[in-house]
C-alpha cells in the first residue's frame, strides 16, 4: 500500500491535467464554431494551361465539319410532293437496273478483245500480229489466268473504275479464289491445310455477304443470283 503523503500530490495534479484539457477542448470548439462555413461549391480552375490554349486556338481555327452532298438540315420540314412520288414510281426498280447493268458490263467485256500479259493490253493496237500472240493469255500460266479472271469479275460489280473495296467486288474476289482452291482441294486430297484456308474463305464470303444484305439487299440479291449461290 502506497503511504497517504505520496498519493495526495499524484491525484491533486491528476485532477488539474483533466480540468487543463477540457478547458483547451472548450476553447477548440468555441474555435470551430467562429470560423467560416466551408463552401459547397466545388472550386472551378481559372488557369489557362498551355495545352489549353493551344486546344482553344485549333478550335477555333477550325475549318466547318463537311457537309454530304443531299445534306437535309433538321430543321427543315420534308414534303413529299405528289410529283416526287410520280417520278419515282416511274423509275426502273432497283433489281432489274441492277441487272441491266450486270448484263450490259458483261456484254462489253465480251466485245473487248482478251486482255494480255504484263499488262501489255493497252499498247496491243501498236504490237504486230506475232508479238500479240506471244503475249496472249493462252502462253500464260495458271496464275495469270487466274488473276486476269479475277481481275474480270470485279469489273462487273464495280461501283466506280479501279473499285476493290465494295462488298460486292471483294465477294467476286473470295468466289474466284475460292473456286481455284476447290479445283486444287479436287486433285491433292490430303492437303489439310489448303482446306482449312478453302473453309476460312467461306466463312469470310459468308460474313460479307451478311453485312451486305444488312446494308444493301438489291445488291446482295443480284450478286446471290450472278454467283449462283445458295442462301
Amino acid at each position: 500500500f502506497c503511504h497517504y503523503s505520496t498519493t495526495v500530490p499524484i491525484i491533486k495534479l491528476a485532477m488539474s491535467l483533466t480540468n487543463a484539457i477540457t478547458r483547451s477542448l472548450s476553447q477548440l470548439r468555441i474555435g470551430a464554431n467562429q470560423l467560416p462555413a466551408a463552401k459547397s461549391s466545388i472550386q472551378i480552375r481559372t488557369k489557362v494551361t498551355k495545352t489549353k490554349k493551344l486546344r482553344l486556338l485549333k478550335k477555333a481555327n477550325a475549318l466547318p465539319k463537311r457537309l454530304p452532298p443531299n445534306h437535309i438540315p433538321k430543321s427543315q420540314s420534308i414534303i413529299v410532293s405528289p410529283t416526287a412520288q410520280r417520278e419515282s414510281l416511274a423509275r426502273t426498280p432497283e433489281p432489274e437496273r441492277l441487272s441491266n447493268l450486270l448484263s450490259s458490263r458483261s456484254s462489253k467485256l465480251s466485245q473487248e478483245s482478251p486482255p494480255l500479259r504484263y499488262n501489255f493490253t493497252n499498247l496491243q493496237d501498236e504490237m504486230s500480229p506475232k508479238l500479240r500472240k506471244l503475249f496472249d493469255l493462252t502462253n500464260g500460266s495458271s496464275n495469270e489466268l487466274a488473276k486476269a479472271q479475277k481481275s474480270r469479275a470485279m469489273e462487273l460489280f464495280e461501283m466506280r473504275p479501279g473499285d476493290t473495296g465494295s462488298s460486292a467486288v471483294q465477294i467476286m474476289a473470295l468466289t474466284s479464289r475460292i473456286q481455284q482452291m476447290q479445283q486444287h482441294v479436287a486433285v491433292h486430297k490430303k492437303e489439310f491445310s489448303g482446306k482449312r484456308g478453302l473453309d476460312a474463305m467461306y466463312v469470310r464470303r459468308r460474313k460479307l455477304l451478311d453485312y451486305l444484305e444488312t446494308k444493301d439487299f438489291d445488291t446482295y440479291s443480284t450478286v446471290v443470283k450472278a454467283l449462283g449461290l445458295v442462301r
